[in-house]
């Protein structure tokens, strides 16, 4: 399942090598259940990187769905995708990819629901 979705990373061919390089040291840095509790700064000076190209490569593996900007209770960071690894147990995994499955769910129900209102305005 993990080398899959490296495999797919690397031959679709969308990081540059200072996105590859943060990659590596995000996945270094992951926390139970897959959160991220490292700065991005703390990152840049790691890597002898200039803080602006982290966040931009940051940027870049939100959108490309790597990572999840995460903000709920007292945490304010991100959390790797599960489908690039897990660090925790596997009955938290089972219970994450569910709720993330029920999320995905509810997301395309209110967009379906949308576009229908779209067209009935037409």
């Amino acid at each position: 399942m993990f080398q899959d979705k490296l495999q797919e990373l690397a031959a679709a061919n969308v990081l540059t090598v200072e996105g590859w390089r943060v990659l590596v040291m995000v996945v270094s840095k992951v926390d139970f259940e897959n959160f991220i509790h490292v700065k991005q700064v703390q990152i840049a000076e790691e890597l002898g990187m200039k803080p602006p190209n982290v966040n931009k490569a940051f940027k870049r593996l939100i959108e490309l769905g790597i990572l999840e900007k995460i903000s709920q209770d007292n945490f304010n960071g991100y959390r790797l995708n599960y489908e690039m690894g897990w660090k925790g147990k596997a009955s938290n995994l089972k219970t994450h990819i569910k709720k993330k499955k029920r999320a995905e769910a509810i997301q395309m129900a209110a967009h379906a629901k949308k576009m229908a209102q779209i067209k009935s305005t037409d």
